[in-house]
């Protein structure tokens, strides 16, 4: 009776072990990651639509500025504090460099 309950455990564990669920599928082969372009557009948009890096805002004579978080920079009908003009445009990060979480703005 024991090797009879013996084989009837063991043959439990091989069955309840025994099935495999299939391999997980391979992730789909990523397509070309989205780059900003190499040249900024023209700066001088009065919507702010144009991009630059913080360094062309600043060799265009503007100031970057920074949203303290609260989203304002991107709202429609945003002035910069100084000159109460709309932005030049958004502050992109240079390629390679740290991509900022709340992002800026060029202001003259």
């Amino acid at each position: 009776m024991t090797s009879r309950l013996s084989l009837l455990f063991i043959g439990s564990l091989l069955f309840a072990c025994g099935g495999s669920s299939p391999p997980p599928a391979a992730p789909a082969a990523p397509s070309e990651p989205a780059t900003a372009s190499e040249t900024p557009p023209p700066s001088g948009s009065s919507d702010g639509s144009s991009a630059l890096t913080a360094e062309a805002c600043q060799a265009a004579g503007g100031q970057v500025v920074g949203d303290i978080g609260d989203g304002a920079i991107h709202r429609p009908g945003y002035r910069c504090p100084g000159s109460g003009e709309p932005p030049i445009g958004k502050i992109t990060p240079p390629p390679g460099g740290p991509i900022p979480i709340e992002g800026s703005v060029c202001c003259k």
